[in-house]
């Protein structure tokens, strides 16, 4: 939501000219079903459509695609009427927002006619900017990445799962048995929990970035994030291997200590590494703003 406000800020004169061409100078005042459903067809944007009379009271029901709703029909909405300011042609663009009714960002547009009502357009933000191309299109590309990366990442959930069964039921034989196989079962039940939460992790993160919002993550140096949000899980995976490879050694062969030690600084350059992302990617950002 952040990056396509930001997107909508850049274009928003654009964006506005774009709906008022869209929305053109036909007697919406007088509305029928069959003028109704034309509309809606006309413009596929647009997800609902009111009227109101000069005082803000709402006189038709709210015109949805899948139907009307009926119980704001009588509804007062002056509050609305009195805080908006129309043009010299009676049009009113809005600021986004979100709507109660979907949770869905939104944008108004508002006509004024010579005989007093106003007809409230409320159109679809995300289908708006993506049918101007400022968002991700449905281009073939675009959907394929989509499908591989829906693929792909499913793939990686499916894995995350099976090792999360696999560490839960080491788990589980680690409390029916004892001495040395106990701990045995303990650490396999450690490493595969500690891999499918860091694998999940990654899954999620691919299918959010790549797939369920990817029309709103456009915003440059979103691959920082991603990638900052990776390394973690790697870090707090590996940090945990160590630890559990340091208690290993102790308990085996207390020579073979060096292995653990390699392993621990690896760590701590993973560590370092992705400070120094984090420091140069917020400093990009701050030489922008």
């Amino acid at each position: 939501m952040k990056q396509m406000m930001q997107i909508y800020r850049a274009n928003r004169e654009t964006v506005e000219g774009f709906l008022l061409t869209t929305i053109s100078d036909k007697p919406y005042s007088d509305f029928d079903e069959a003028q109704v459903r034309s509309t809606f067809k006309n413009l596929p944007c647009l997800s609902d459509l009111y009227v109101m009379d000069a005082s803000g009271m709402q006189i038709t029901p709210t015109w949805r695609r899948s139907g009307h709703d009926e119980t704001m029909l009588g509804s007062d909405r002056g509050y609305f009427v009195n805080r908006i300011q129309f043009d010299e042609h009676g049009n009113y663009v809005s600021n986004p927002y979100i709507c109660a009714h979907s949770g869905q960002p939104k944008v108004s547009v508002a006509r004024r006619f010579p005989d007093g009502k106003i007809v409230v357009f409320d159109l679809d933000l995300v289908s708006v900017m993506t049918k101007m191309h400022l968002i991700d299109s449905g281009r073939f590309i675009s959907r394929l990445s989509v499908g591989v990366y829906a693929l792909m990442g499913g793939g990686l959930v499916l894995l995350a799962l099976f090792l999360g069964l696999y560490g839960l039921i080491g788990f589980g034989k680690a409390l029916f048995s004892f001495g040395d196989e106990t701990l045995q079962h303990v650490f396999k039940s450690i490493i595969g929990i500690t891999l499918a939460i860091a694998i999940y992790d990654l899954a999620k993160t691919i299918l959010e970035k790549e797939v369920f919002f990817r029309s709103l993550t456009l915003e440059e140096g979103n691959e920082y994030a991603t990638l900052t949000k990776f390394l973690t899980s790697i870090i707090i995976a590996l940090s945990i291997e160590s630890l559990m490879v340091v208690f290993k050694v102790a308990i085996n062969d207390i020579s073979e200590m060096n292995y653990p030690f390699y392993l621990i600084s690896g760590v701590g350059i993973l560590i370092v590494s992705m400070a120094v992302l984090t420091y140069v990617s917020r400093k990009k950002g701050e030489g922008k703003e």
